[in-house]
């Protein structure tokens, strides 16, 4: 017993040191480098952002909501970055500050929303970038005093809130007819410019989301590229059925489809051509069923669009 003991003791010393060397060496848990703010609730419709540690916060009422304060400044100095929550009826109010010098169709939150760049109504000199998104009831309204800062998207991509669904002029159905576009050879059974010209229609069920169209397409356009099938239809089509999209994004009125590596399976230029074809007609296509303003296709594939349908 007192052998046991002895031991015990000899080394009770060590292992004490080694828990506090252990304790000594462990890394240091990292404060969070961003604070988080949540709104006032708007009839049930609130925001939330993520901002960097260190950036001042105000909150303000402009007036259109009463006393509620539905103004938000984040930011330092050099860079502020304003929310504004308004109803959908005072929308004009808040454009009448600025004047908008170009508008395009972008996404926030997974859905919508209008990119505005322009001047300020009172003062010519300061430029302004913002974002404004609606839903039936309300207006967000994003803005920078610093065009294009990487500040600004940051905290765009940081920023959440209930769907919004931009309002249409008509109501839509529970149904969507997409034209899908597919190879049709000539009576001698070649494809000279190599380019798609024929449209097969499909009639699927419309997604809770606009921008939610690109990918339904996308994945329609691979699965009915049968080579079977469209044969008896007198079609073909240069995509393989293996292809898989990985993702998808919209920006700046672009449409962002991302492939893997079975696009750019297969060579020559006029397949690669027709893949193309295939894949900008059927989503410019969505122009015309939905409040997309398509004006460009970005093609992809690993992310990559330079090396994308290379011959």
């Amino acid at each position: 017993m007192k052998k046991y003991l002895l031991i015990c003791l000899l080394f009770l010393p060590l292992i004490l040191s080694g828990c506090i060397f252990s304790k000594k060496n462990q890394e240091p848990v990292n404060e969070p480098n961003e604070q988080s703010y949540r709104s006032n609730d708007f009839e049930n419709f609130y925001f939330s952002a993520k901002y960097p540690n260190g950036w001042e916060l105000t909150e303000n009422f402009n007036g259109l909501l009463g006393d509620t304060k539905n103004q938000v400044e984040f930011g330092l100095a050099e860079e502020v970055i304003a929310v504004t929550v308004v109803k959908a009826a005072d929308r004009q109010k808040v454009l009448d500050e600025f004047k908008i010098e170009s508008q395009t169709q972008t996404e926030v939150n997974g859905t919508l929303a209008m990119n505005l760049n322009g001047v300020l109504s009172a003062n010519d000199q300061e430029r302004f970038e913002a974002i404004l998104a609606e839903s039936g009831n309300y207006v967000i309204f994003l803005k920078t005093n610093r065009p294009g800062s990487q500040a600004f998207v940051d905290f765009k991509n940081r920023l959440s809130f209930p769907k919004l669904v931009l309002p249409s002029q008509q109501p839509k159905s529970a149904k969507v007819t997409l034209s899908l576009y597919f190879d049709k050879p000539d009576s001698t059974g070649q494809n000279f410019d190599c380019s798609a010209k024929a449209v097969k229609q499909v009639i699927v069920d419309r997604p809770e989301t606009e921008l939610g169209l690109i990918p339904v397409a996308i994945k329609l356009l691979l699965q009915l590229s049968n080579p079977e099938e469209l044969e008896k239809s007198g079609l073909s089509s240069g995509l393989d059925l293996n292809t898989r999209l990985y993702s998808f994004g919209y920006e700046n009125n672009k449409a962002i489809v991302n492939f893997d590596a079975s696009l750019n399976a297969g060579g020559g230029s006029c397949l690669m051509t027709l893949r193309r074809s295939q894949i900008e007609k059927t989503l410019v296509a969505l122009n015309e069923v939905s409040d997309l303003q398509i004006k460009q296709v970005e093609i992809q594939v690993d992310g990559d669009a330079d090396t994308a349908l290379q011959p």
